[in-house]
């Protein structure tokens, strides 16, 4: 049985698409946050333990690629030697080494590019056993960014805090005073609406009515940590880490040269808080004027502001309280095409599939309850309607033209990202409306068209630093454009570019079977081009079906030895998957055969057959 038919045995069999999952770490040049490759030619390295231990006490859980590893900046598919061995090996681990045991999902093996390679899922586990260790009194691990990050004893309580309902909320604070502290008018507005919602608190006495509504500790007569935060006249007096923090500085690829621009800090209750954090936002937006097709134009921010006012409410509201938040603080970031808004603490009893689309969970109940029956200056209630805020945000981005919003739970914080872009004209909605599949496209997807349409080429990376995914997602919508015929994609592993397929023009009325071949001179290199770049469009000659497969063929004949796809496509000037498709067909036929190359184990060298 030939090689590639094994591997396509392995991918039929498997529930792991391993050799997705391998294209995808290739393209991206590293690990991602949910999924680790290892080398392991050599057995199991040291290192899973660790990842076994971060992947446990990750909400998402992740996966282990083992048999390629990251070398000098690239994906390199070593391959491992013994697959059974690895997959009993690994299970072994997870029993064994790791307290308490994990469980684990699929474990499986497959051939890519004719070498073994083994994935390991890890499901998500139980949060009420977290943090998971290596050892009995070993140290505990998370991801952060594509590696193993070790948990220190503060950031271990944020897991431990996870176990069950939070409840820091209604602590006592020690010190305040509901007379000196709190702010009569907001104090006032929250207990107005308990009594309305409840007949049974419309009849009872102030003093009772604030404890049966937790503005008061039953215990110690004390206010609350949720109605000093919420109802405080400054409640930083005495909760400091609930200080918000901010800075723009402009997008830069060196941090350490990077200088920051109007740092702020803002201090108060949450109605203040949001109130102040808005403001400053606002001050970084640009604005400009959209016209519409019908010449009429009107204002518009370079983010909805409903999308901004919830995304902060809910960091100020939904941020861990206990005692692991102390030096932590939540904080906006604005860079030129991105707001960034982080606060400590994970999501609470729900994952990042789940926000938005199932019924709420609240880290803090009390605090959520108090902060929908508040306002701030605006007149408007902090928290405007249960279960409808993320929604709401989707909506008001989707209108806007604008990405999804980018949710990342980090388990020690959370992070929200909100991209901006530049808007869609009339003329590229309608031509993205003939296209298939516009109407069920993502909205980095519309923009990634457009540009392609106006001669960029884009990268995983590029798709990536425009619209915040990690680059399973990114390669995902760009594959999926490629499946709809409307990208081509050229290249492989961390050279893959993707540029607008000449059948995605439907308005030009120009040949769709024609094949397009390059002309090196007018035609730059796609890994050198990236999507905010700009520059001329490529020029091709134009060739029919049977040319193109004709020079292929040529080549072969004239090169005389077997030689690899991509000497192929560059004898030719044809993109390479026009080259694969036609050497695929010739295959087929019988006329060209293939084998492995001796000095490059993962490619194949590629030969015209000789007439028997």
């Amino acid at each position: 049985m030939h090689i590639e038919c094994i591997a396509l045995y392995f991918e039929v069999m498997n529930s792991i698409d391993i050799s997705a999952l391998v294209r995808t770490l290739v393209e991206s040049e590293t690990d991602t946050w949910n999924i680790e490759a290892k080398s392991a030619y050599g057995g199991l390295p040291e290192s899973i333990d660790e990842t076994l231990s971060a992947f446990a006490n990750m909400p998402e859980g992740g996966t282990i690629v083992l048999g390629v590893s990251e070398t000098n900046g690239a994906m390199d598919i070593s391959g491992v030697q013994n697959p059974r061995e690895l997959m009993a090996g690994i299970a072994t681990k997870a029993r064994e080494r790791i307290v308490p045991p994990i469980q684990l999902g699929a474990v499986e093996t497959a051939i890519v590019e004719g070498v073994h390679v083994v994935a390991c899922v890890v499901p998500p586990q139980p949060s009420d056993r977290r943090p998971f260790r290596v050892g009995l009194h070993g140290r505990a691990y998370t991801r952060s960014g594509d590696g193993d990050h070790q948990l220190d004893e503060q950031e271990e309580l944020y897991l431990i805090s996870q176990r069950s309902q939070p409840l820091h909320d209604r602590q006592p604070v020690e010190g305040a005073d509901v007379a000196r502290d709190l702010i009569p008018d907001l104090l006032n507005q929250y207990l107005a609406v308990q009594r309305s919602e409840s007949a049974r608190l419309r009849n009872i006495g102030r003093d009772e009515l604030l404890v049966r509504t937790n503005v008061v500790d039953h215990k110690t007569g004390l206010p609350t940590v949720a109605a000093v935060y919420s109802m405080g006249i400054h409640p930083q007096q005495f909760l400091p880490q609930t200080t918000v923090k901010a800075h723009a500085r402009p997008e830069s690829r060196n941090r350490s040269q990077t200088r920051f621009i109007d740092r702020a800090e803002f201090s108060g209750p949450v109605p203040d808080l949001l109130s102040s954090t808005m403001e400053w936002v606002r001050k970084h937006l640009m604005r400009g004027v959209y016209f519409e097709s019908t010449g009429h134009g009107y204002d518009t921010s370079e983010l909805p502001p409903v999308a901004v006012r919830e995304i902060i409410a809910n960091a100020l509201v939904h941020r861990d309280l206990s005692s692991a938040s102390v030096g932590s603080f939540p904080m906006l970031v604005k860079l030129p095409t991105k707001l960034i808004v982080e606060n400590p603490g994970g999501l609470w009893g729900l994952t990042e599939r789940e926000l938005g689309n199932t019924s709420p969970r609240a880290r803090n109940a009390v605090l959520y309850r108090m902060c929908s029956a508040i306002t701030s200056e605006d007149g408007k209630r902090v928290i405007e309607g249960h279960a409808t805020g993320i929604p709401e945000v989707r909506r008001s981005l989707r209108e806007a033209f604008l990405p999804a919003p980018y949710f990342k739970d980090e388990v020690i914080k959370f992070r929200t990202v909100l991209s901006s872009s530049s808007v869609l004209s009339p003329d590229d909605l309608n031509w993205l409306a003939t296209l298939p599949g516009g109407s069920n496209m993502s909205v980095a997807q519309k923009h990634a068209l457009v540009a392609m349409k106006q001669g960029k080429i884009i990268s995983n990376a590029d798709y990536r630093s425009q619209f915040p995914m990690d680059s399973v997602q990114a390669r995902g919508e760009l594959q999926e454009l490629v499946r709809f015929g409307l990208v081509e994609a050229t290249g492989s592993g961390r050279t893959t570019a993707y540029t607008l397929a000449r059948l995605a023009d439907r308005s030009s009325g120009k040949d769709e079977a024609v094949i397009e071949r390059r002309n090196p001179v007018t035609d730059p290199d796609p890994a050198h081009v990236t999507m905010t770049q700009s520059q001329q469009s490529p020029v091709y000659n134009r060739l029919s079906a049977a040319e193109a497969r004709q020079m292929v063929v040529d080549v072969l004949k004239n090169v005389g030895i077997p030689v690899k796809r991509n000497r192929v496509a560059e004898e030719t000037g044809l993109r390479g998957n026009h080259v694969y498709r036609i050497l695929k067909q010739l295959i087929d036929e019988g006329k060209v055969g293939y084998d492995k190359d001796p000095a490059d184990k993962r490619a194949f060298r590629y030969f015209i057959k000789s007439a028997k």
